[in-house]
């Protein structure tokens, strides 16, 4: 049978769709979106902060600029530094040299901003007792051509709302600055440094939101500047547009500057809505500086010669550091003549130029000293990693020394120590090369289970003030899905061959407080502890027929008995409760969903969680969408709040995005026979396994893998229930 379309109801409530989907679990988008073997004795977990690297320095970089870093501050920053030594001092930048200069007791380094979709900052290493790389002079002819006009590139970009639907191959950044929908405009204020008089180009970078198939070119916008009539773009469809515009002579002004997109006027449809994500301006400027600072570019302007010529730069406060950026990551110093105030310099066509006088130097957005650890060692072992923040660390050690008790060696990885030991990125990029660092290079037996311990957010950046970054935050990967855009995945981060799927058992508590750990350590111990209720319960999306011949699937796959299943097929909320709270070793929901409920009817959500009362809880499987997805900012989901709760789950699996349930039986089955299977001792091992089981060629089965998480601890032991002993 064919699958039906994958449209879902876009609202706040997280309604359901009325649409009828076979085939398929759609919810709402929330849009925003035990081995015993013998060992040697392990160590003891190494809980709490390491001390600090006097002698490694990590500098964090926020802007694109030249920055300069006194003796004195790199003195009272920690490092034992009696002076300033190229023979004695090395910049790195992801493990490649950055050339500097020494002048005035100072370091003076061209910084790049960070281009990664995690952190604001790109980290740079300042070691001492190796030796670095001294920047190096381009030396260009004097000529006798010399120009009063030098080119400039302006370029705006704020990130205010997110549109996960716009990621396509070509464009990776979801994030916008304004929506402009049908009867609004957007003005956008300029101030500009001395403009010369010449053509300029306006370039805008815009999504469109609405499509209407019947119309062409159904986005219309105008383009004022200055109060003046510009253009009026226009483009088809729910697709990116880069609109390019020359500015005629005189349109743009020093000082203020207005740009208004204006789609107020009707245009060719009813409804256009539009997201404008960046703009820039290439204008032509004099060689002015303003606070101390000019950038500008040389061009490959022919009418000029080929050899270089002369630009006499103004308004420095003092003889300025003029350096070649046209590789940023190896600047080259130009030498410039001082005198009256005028730095007069030689330059070659195609250069990237950057002058900074003594007012204009940057200053990095941190200095802190590098951690120490011991993470590089290859002698470590550990068949448990648990990677956490420092507050949360000390709330671990009752589950460490249980595991050590069993039989499996813990070891507790601080988060920052990791970012220092891989290149002080402050991302999960950083994790996921220690994970796989971990698995290939330490002692046999190498590490199995994963759990995270701490919360994680999609808005990695803090773009929206209203929901900061977590204070203990252990960050996820993301990965690209069909229906949402893109999730979070906590498995990517343990995929050590990039083969797609996870080489470790993954589990994540995602939790901000000392308390929440350290409630959940006990209650997973308590779990190991108790007796399982020899039932279990499948609870049903009714809107569906498919759903429940599904439930009914995977438990005869399973082996469990149809004596030992309560089937609830469309209940409410108030019924799934009370045969939960009877008692089950294990709880499964088919359906549709969204971040806060399960199903159409609303079989089960985030009041009726309050209402658990089970001692002994149940493993909870979710075979819908969304109800795990721990990374919604300011949010959170169904999952969460079923493990945070005194009688909920310590152990559920759950999806951070939308996926078909064709492509989540597979997954099910093989996850539920597992869990079944009273050889598979771990709940880590029967999830591990079922992912294993899929053919990631499929993309659909693929999705799967990636999206659905274990909240829970990969190292726990499944509790079922006792199988009579026929013989007895």
């Amino acid at each position: 049978m064919a699958q039906a379309a994958t449209t879902c109801n876009l609202s706040p409530e997280y309604q359901m769709s009325d649409l009828p989907f076979r085939r398929c679990i759609l919810p709402l988008l929330l849009l925003f979106v035990v081995g015993t073997a013998c060992r040697r004795e392990p160590p003891a977990p190494p809980i709490g902060p390491a001390d600090t690297a006097v002698d490694r320095l990590m500098v964090g970089v926020g802007e694109e600029g030249v920055y300069r870093l006194t003796l004195a501050e790199l003195q009272a920053a920690g490092l034992d530094l009696p002076a300033l030594d190229s023979e004695q001092m090395q910049l790195t930048q992801a493990g490649t040299a950055v050339p500097y200069l020494l002048q005035d007791d100072a370091l003076f380094f061209y910084g790049r901003a960070a281009d990664s979709r995690y952190t604001n900052t790109r980290p740079y290493l300042l070691q001492i007792g190796q030796p670095g790389e001294l920047m190096a002079a381009t030396a260009v002819s004097p000529s006798v051509t010399t120009t009063t006009t030098v080119s400039h590139t302006l370029r705006r970009e704020e990130n205010h709302l997110y549109e996960a639907r716009a990621l396509d191959a070509d464009h990776a950044d979801p994030w916008f600055w304004h929506k402009i929908s049908q009867g609004q405009s957007v003005e956008i204020p300029l101030r500009l440094p001395a403009v010369a008089d010449a053509p300029a180009q306006l370039r805008l970078q815009l999504w469109g939101q609405t499509h209407n198939p019947e119309v062409l070119n159904d986005h219309d916008l105008d383009v004022l500047i200055n109060g003046q009539l510009i253009e009026t773009i226009r483009w088809d469809g729910p697709t990116h547009h880069q609109a390019v515009i020359t500015l005629p002579p005189g349109v743009l002004r020093q000082g203020d500057n207005q740009i208004i997109l204006n789609n107020e006027a009707p245009g060719a449809v009813l409804l256009d809505i539009m997201l404008l994500n960046w703009l820039e301006l290439e204008l032509p400027i004099l060689p002015t500086a303003v606070n101390d600072t000019l950038t500008f570019y040389t061009g490959e302007d022919t009418t000029r010669s080929r050899f270089g010529f002369t630009v006499t730069l103004t308004n420095f406060s003092a003889p300025p550091l003029v350096l070649n950026v046209q590789d940023p990551a190896l600047p080259t110093r130009l030498p410039a003549d001082f005198a009256d105030g005028l730095a007069t310099v030689h330059v070659a066509a195609g250069m990237a130029v950057t002058a900074v006088g003594p007012q204009g130097y940057r200053s990095p957005d941190s200095l802190a000293l590098a951690r120490q650890s011991d993470w590089l060692n290859r002698e470590n072992q550990a068949d448990l990693l648990i990677i956490t923040t420092d507050a949360l660390a000390a709330a671990l050690t009752p589950l460490v020394e249980a595991r050590q008790a069993q039989g499996l060696t813990a070891a507790v990885v601080p988060v920052a120590e990791i970012y220092d030991a891989f290149g002080g990125e402050t991302s999960p990029e950083s994790i996921q090369q220690f994970v796989a660092y971990a698995a290939t290079n330490w002692q046999d037996p190498k590490p199995r289970y994963l759990l995270l311990v701490g919360d994680a957010t999609t808005d990695y950046r803090g773009y929206n003030p209203a929901n900061p970054l977590p204070a203990n935050h252990v960050p996820s990967l993301l990965v690209p899905v069909a229906y949402s855009g893109e999730t979070v995945s906590d498995g990517r981060l343990a995929d050590v061959d990039g083969d797609g799927q996870p080489d470790l058992a993954v589990g994540r508590w995602p939790l901000d407080s000392v308390a929440e750990v350290e409630s959940l350590v006990a209650r997973t111990l308590a779990y190991e502890a108790g007796t399982a209720v020899p039932a279990t319960l499948f609870a049903t999306d009714a809107s569906e027929s498919q759903f429940a011949g599904m439930a009914r699937r995977l438990w005869e796959r399973a082996g469990i008995p149809e004596t030992a299943v309560t089937l609830l097929n469309g209940a409410s909320a108030d019924e799934v409760t009370a045969v939960w709270n009877q008692g089950a070793w294990l709880t499964t929901y088919i359906g549709h969903g969204s971040l806060a409920l399960w199903g159409k009817e609303n079989l089960f959500n985030l009041e009726a969680v309050g209402k658990l009362q089970s001692e002994q809880p149940a493993i909870v499987v979710q075979l819908t969408c969304l109800t795990g997805f721990f990374a919604q900012p300011g949010v959170e989901s169904l999952a969460e709040v079923m493990l945070q709760h005194q009688h909920g789950p310590v152990l559920t699996v759950a999806a951070t995005s939308l996926t078909l349930s064709d492509h989540q039986e597979p997954f099910a089955a093989a996850l539920l026979q597992n869990l079944a299977d009273p050889t598979v001792l771990r709940m880590g091992d029967a999830f591990q396994q079922a992912k294993l089981s899929l053919n990631i060629n499929d993309n659909g089965l693929r999705e799967v893998s990636d999206t659905f998480a274990l909240l829970g601890d990969p190292s726990a032991l499944i509790v079922r229930p006792v199988v009579a002993d026929n013989n007895e």
